[in-house]
C-alpha cells in the first residue's frame, strides 16, 4: 500500500484524484483503523480509532477526482489487500503512530483515574 499511495496515487495512472478519504487498517497495526485524508498531493494517514484485533478488516474509502479510471483504481486497491493465508509483512513503512489498544487508557484517563484516586 505505500508504494500506491507514495508513488502511484498521485502519478495520473488513475485519472486526477482531487481528494480521498476514509477508514483502512494496516496488516501490521490490527489494533487500530487508520484515517486516510488526502488533497492534491498532500496525503496524510494517521490513527483513528482502537480495534479489535479479531474484528474483521474492513476499508471504506472514497475517491474524488475527473477523468478517473475506475477500473485501474480498483485493481491498484485490491492489489493491496493481503491474502487470508498470506503473513503480516516484516517490514512496516508508514511513520509510527502513537496508538493505544482497546482495553488500554489513554494519558487523559490516567490522569483523571489518578486525581479522583488522589481525592477519594
Amino acid at each position: 500500500m505505500w508504494d500506491f499511495v507514495t508513488e502511484e496515487l498521485d502519478s495520473g495512472a488513475y485519472g486526477r484524484i482531487l481528494r480521498s478519504k476514509g477508514f483502512f487498517t494496516l496488516a501490521g497495526r490490527p489494533q487500530v483503523t487508520g484515517l486516510w485524508s488526502q488533497a492534491g498531493s498532500v496525503a496524510r494517514f494517521e490513527p483513528s480509532a482502537a480495534r479489535d484485533i479479531e474484528a474483521p478488516y474492513a476499508q471504506e474509502l472514497v475517491f474524488i477526482g475527473t477523468q478517473c479510471a475506475q477500473d485501474g483504481l480498483r485493481r491498484a486497491l485490491a492489489a493491496c489487500l493481503m491474502a487470508p493465508d498470506e503473513d503480516r509483512p516484516l517490514v512496516d513503512p508508514f511513520p509510527a503512530w502513537e496508538t493505544y489498544g482497546v482495553d488500554d487508557t489513554c494519558d487523559h484517563e490516567a490522569a483523571a483515574a489518578h486525581a479522583h484516586a488522589a481525592v477519594s
